[in-house]
């Protein structure tokens, strides 16, 4: 599991007339990183939104690949078409690449230069170096985020906004700066707070009609958030003793699924199983308690609906176990599934709902509609 992650947060409003905005963000999630890519494309509306569009596909299609971060912007550069009467790329480009120790990289291309506040406070200018590659001036900065760090890109409708009109040369990068030293104790470090912030003083620059589109994306870089599930007895007797040890030693938030397991790890804490009577007449079983224990719920059932809760959605007012397992799920950024492959003869009864899913199946199947909301989720079987 990770042991550090970034939230992202990111806002953009259209320029005046325009409908589509023609700046896109977009947060890869790679095995050893997180990479956050904000794309400006040449003039406004849909063509813009293409080319940019197109500018942040590609580099996730290239991280994907196990790309580095300079072969990325090399095949960028060499990809990008450029305009022929202007002279220019026909998308700017910034590109944050966190990695999980901290290690960070910035590469920019004629982007206005991006904002890292330390302990999400204060802005601490960074030392950028300009490259050339490929006949193109890309500027490049290393540093390293600490837990609590926070980072700021925007795209020129921000630096712009008021000019000619609140401001002669519009708000400007030490505009930003000297803003972002003010809110962001406001924000409290919250990204979608110091975007919004951002955002909206922009647009009231332009007095609500901008003259460019503009876009804003806060990250924060923090201590990630685990939970490891146990559900099911291991497949041989000899192997529960190590399986419970490793439940009970994993970092982060414990949930317990499954009677006979919540039995077991109780006798193996020394604590008392309890029934939670919040949840008794949910149409699930209900949940129990275990000193020690974030969550205990029964098993199959309690998966299942889980499942076919994140496929459907949660109906209104629905609380039960399994809304209450999904809840916490989707908190973490990082989860462990635990699962043991002892035969329960209950599964075997021919009154058993044959469409309920086999724990092994069911529990695969909410890996990977957790994978698919971008959690970090890893399954072992004992």
């Amino acid at each position: 599991m990770k042991e550090y992650t970034i939230d992202v947060n990111g806002k953009s409003f259209c320029k005046k007339g325009e409908d589509t905005c023609g700046d896109s963000f977009k947060v890869f999630r790679a095995p050893d990183s997180t990479v956050v890519v904000l794309s400006d494309g040449l003039g406004s509306g849909i063509k813009a939104n293409v080319l940019s569009t197109l500018t942040v596909e590609i580099v996730g299609g290239l991280i994907s690949g196990n790309l580095s971060t300079h072969e990325v912007v090399e095949t960028l550069i060499a990809t990008l078409p450029v305009c022929n009467w202007r002279g220019i790329a026909y998308s700017t480009f910034s590109i944050l690449r966190v990695y999980d120790t901290g290690q960070a990289v910035l590469v920019e291309y004629d982007s206005p230069t991006s904002l890292r506040l330390r302990g999400g406070n204060k802005v601490t200018p960074m030392s950028g170096t300009e490259v050339e590659i490929l006949g193109k001036s890309i500027r490049e900065s290393y540093f390293r985020m600490k837990p609590g760090d926070m980072f700021v890109q925007m795209s020129d409708g921000i630096i712009h906004a008021g000019v000619g009109t609140t401001l002669r040369m519009g708000w400007q990068e030490e505009g930003v700066q000297s803003y972002l030293n003010h809110v962001a104790p406001l924000a409290e470090g919250d990204p979608e707070r110091l975007t919004s912030y951002i955002l909206n003083q922009a647009h009231d620059l332009w007095h609500s009609e901008p003259g460019d589109d503009g876009t804003v994306v806060s990250a924060k870089y923090r201590k990630a958030r685990n939970a490891t599930v146990i559900t099911g007895p291991a497949g041989n007797r000899a192997e529960m003793p190590r399986m419970l040890n490793d439940f009970i030693t994993a970092p982060g938030q414990k949930i317990v699924c499954g009677g006979t397991t919540s039995h077991l790890v109780a006798e193996k804490l020394g604590k008392n199983l309890e029934i939670d009577f919040k949840y008794l007449d949910s149409g699930l079983p209900p949940t129990a308690k275990i000193h020690g224990i974030d969550l205990v719920t029964e098993g199959m059932l309690t998966l299942n609906r889980a499942v076919d809760y994140m496929k459907r959605g949660i109906p209104d007012c629905e609380e039960n176990a399994a809304t209450r397992l999904i809840e916490v799920l989707r908190s973490c950024d990082g989860i462990s599934f635990m699962v043991g492959t002892a035969r329960n003869a209950a599964h075997q009864n021919a009154n058993f709902p044959p469409e309920l899913l086999l724990r092994r199946s069911v529990v695969e199947t909410l890996a990977s509609m957790l994978r698919g909301e971008g959690k970090t989720v890893e399954v072992n079987y004992y």
